[in-house]
C-alpha cells in the first residue's frame, strides 16, 4: 500500500478529484477546490513564492476586469456573485506553483476517463430503464441524456471532449506503457460524443484529431500506411455521426433556411415559436446587436460583469418569449437564458475590458500555441474559442474551472517535455 501511495502525491490525488467532480453537481466540486485552496495557502504560507506561466495573465486581467466592473455595475449583487465564480482564476494562477507538480498526469488524466465513461454507462442504463416506461428514444441522447446529472449535455460533451484530447495527445506524442488502453478509452470518450448530440463538440473534435494526426506524420515520419490509418479514422468518425439518426438530425435542423431568416426579419414571435439550437443563439446575435445599438447604458464599460440579464430580458419580453408554465414574472422559460455566447456576453458586461479579454484569448489559445509549438494547448484552446460561440460558460461552475485548468495543464505538459 505505501509502496502504492509514494507513486503519487496529494496534487495527483486533487487534480483527480477535481476532474471526477467537474460532471456532478457544483457543490461536489466546490468542496474540492476549497480542499485545493486551504493546501495551497498553507504551502504560501510556509513558502510564499509565486510563479505562473504567461496564460496566466488572461486569468488574472479577467477576474481583476470582472471586479473593476463592479464599481459601475447596474447589479451590484449580481456581479459580485458572478465575481466569486471566478475565484479559481485566482486559485490555479497565484497557486500555479504550489498545486502544478504532477508525478503521473498521464495516469490521473486515463482513470478520469474510465470514471467518465462509467458516468456515462449509468446515464445509458438509466436512459434505458426510462425508455421501457416511455418508450421514448430521445431518452438515450443530449439533454434527455443527462438530466440525472442536472448537466446541461453541452458542458459534460466539453468535458468528454477535454479528456478526449489528452488521450489523443498521450497516443500519438507521448510513450506510454497504456497505449491500448488509451486507444479504446479514446475511441469510447469519442463514441459518446454521439450520445451527448453537440454539434460544435463533435465536429471541433474532428478538426483537431485532424491537426493532431497532421502533425503526427511529420513528426514521426509520412507513410501511406499512416497516412490510409488517418483518412480510415476520419471516414469513421463521419460515418458513426450518420448512424446516430438523433445527431443526424440535429445536423439537418440548421439547414431549414426559412428558420434562419425568420429570425433575423419578424418583428414577433410569441410564447409558442419553436426555436431550435441555432435559431435560438441567432436571435440572441440580433438581441445584443439591438441592445448595443439602442439601449441606453455606457457601451464603452458595459453594464458591469454578470449584469446583463435585465437587458436581454427586456428583449425576450418585447417579442414576446415563453415565460415558462405559470406565464409570469422573469425566472422561468427563456427569461433564464442569457446570450449562449461567451464573446457577446463579455463585450455587453465588460465593454472594452471585454474586447481586451477576447484578443489575449484568441492570442493564448491560437498564436501562443503556435509560436510554442504546443499542440496540446492549440488543441485545448481551439475547443474553448469554439465553445465560446454557442456558449456563456463562464457563469456556470464546471466552465469556470474546465476554462483554466484545461488550459494549464497543457501548458504544463509542454513545460515538463520541454
Amino acid at each position: 500500500m505505501l509502496a502504492f501511495l509514494k507513486k503519487y502525491n496529494i496534487n495527483d490525488a486533487l487534480l483527480l478529484l477535481i476532474l471526477i467532480t467537474l460532471p456532478l453537481a457544483e457543490h461536489w466540486n466546490s468542496k474540492i477546490l476549497l480542499l485545493t485552496t486551504l493546501i495551497v495557502i498553507i504551502r504560501l504560507y510556509k513558502e510564499f513564492k509565486i510563479s505562473f506561466p504567461k496564460i496566466s495573465w488572461l486569468y488574472l486581467l479577467f477576474f481583476l476586469f470582472a471586479c473593476i466592473s463592479y464599481f459601475w455595475s447596474g447589479d451590484k449583487l449580481e456581479t459580485f456573485e458572478s465575481i466569486i465564480k471566478l475565484l479559481p482564476f485566482l486559485l490555479f494562477s497565484i497557486g500555479y506553483k504550489q498545486f502544478f507538480s504532477f508525478k503521473d498526469i498521464d495516469k490521473t488524466v486515463r482513470i478520469s476517463a474510465i470514471i467518465f465513461l462509467l458516468y456515462g454507462l449509468i446515464l445509458t442504463l438509466l436512459a434505458y430503464f426510462r425508455y421501457q416506461e416511455t418508450q421514448d428514444t430521445e431518452t438515450f441522447f443530449y439533454h434527455k441524456l443527462t438530466a440525472p446529472l442536472e448537466a446541461n449535455a453541452i458542458y459534460i460533451a466539453l468535458l468528454f471532449g477535454l479528456v478526449y484530447i489528452f488521450l489523443l495527445y498521450t497516443i500519438l506524442f507521448k510513450e506510454s506503457k497504456s497505449k491500448i488502453l488509451d486507444i479504446s478509452l479514446t475511441i469510447l470518450l469519442f463514441g459518446f460524443q454521439l450520445l451527448l448530440s453537440s454539434k460544435m463538440i463533435l465536429s471541433i473534435l474532428i478538426l483537431i484529431s485532424l491537426l493532431f494526426f497532421i502533425k503526427y506524420l511529420k513528426t514521426s515520419g509520412f507513410s501511406k500506411k499512416k497516412l490510409s490509418l488517418g483518412i480510415i479514422l476520419v471516414i469513421s468518425a463521419v460515418a458513426l455521426i450518420g448512424t446516430s439518426p438523433f445527431t443526424k438530425n440535429r445536423f439537418k435542423e440548421i439547414l431549414n433556411y426559412k428558420q434562419i431568416e425568420d429570425v433575423f426579419e419578424k418583428e414577433y414571435f410569441g410564447p409558442a415559436h419553436y426555436w431550435n439550437g441555432l435559431t435560438l443563439r441567432l436571435f440572441q446575435l440580433r438581441c445584443f446587436y439591438e441592445i448595443e445599438q439602442k439601449t441606453e447604458f455606457n457601451r464603452s464599460l458595459g453594464t458591469g460583469f454578470g449584469a446583463s440579464q435585465p437587458f436581454l430580458n427586456q428583449k425576450y419580453t418585447e417579442y414576446d418569449l415563453y415565460r415558462g408554465p405559470t406565464g409570469k414574472g422573469e425566472s422561468d422559460g427563456y427569461f433564464v437564458y442569457n446570450l449562449h455566447n461567451q464573446y457577446t456576453q463579455i463585450l455587453i458586461e465588460l465593454g472594452i475590458f471585454g474586447g481586451i479579454l477576447i484578443l489575449l484569448m484568441l492570442y493564448f489559445f491560437v498564436l501562443y500555441p503556435l509560436t510554442n509549438k504546443n499542440i496540446l494547448l492549440l488543441g485545448v484552446g481551439l475547443l474553448f474559442i469554439s465553445f465560446a460561440l454557442t456558449e456563456s460558460y463562464l457563469f456556470r461552475q464546471k466552465g469556470v474551472v474546465s476554462f483554466i485548468l484545461f488550459p494549464l495543464l497543457a501548458t504544463y505538459q509542454q513545460n515538463k517535455q520541454d
